[in-house]
């Protein structure tokens, strides 16, 4: 259990160094079936190249990432990741309402990801929690 445990403690830290910077080597860690939901992309994403098409619009989105890990926590084929991302928004971001052109604001987002992993040790889904809301009051969209 061990082995298992230090390869998803490695995978954050991988997440950690290229989320927002890196798409094909973020598109890498997950099964070529994965599933993923995030607050910005309700409808959620299936397969590893619309996940790697999500990240692309993030790293065009977002600029001079800083990821922190607050928390990761194992259980079974389940990794919980507490996390904190401080990053600026200088480029156009894809949300379900439209296209939100470049702020060039600075923002601090805290949030959860839940993974489960398949057995070879990619991630088979995801689920991100995080306060759209308070994302939104921070980039200057008024409700």
């Amino acid at each position: 259990m061990a082995t298992v445990e230090v390869a998803r403690e490695d995978i954050i830290k991988r997440l950690e160094n290229t989320i927002a910077r890196d798409p094909n080597a973020v598109a890498s860690m997950y099964a070529p079936d994965a599933v993923r939901y995030d607050p910005t992309a309700p409808q959620g994403m299936k397969g590893r190249d619309a996940i790697r098409k999500y990240h692309e619009t993030l790293a065009k989105a977002f600029k001079d990432v800083e990821a922190r890990t607050l928390s990761v926590v194992s259980k079974g084929d389940i990794t919980a990741w507490e996390w904190v991302f401080t990053l600026t928004h200088g480029g156009p971001f894809e949300l379900p309402t439209g296209t939100l052109a470049a702020t060039n604001r600075r923002v601090t987002l805290r949030g959860a990801t839940f993974y489960r992993f398949n057995r070879k040790g990619l991630i088979a889904e995801q689920r991100d929690y995080f306060d759209i809301a308070g994302l939104m009051q921070q980039l200057g969209i008024k409700s």
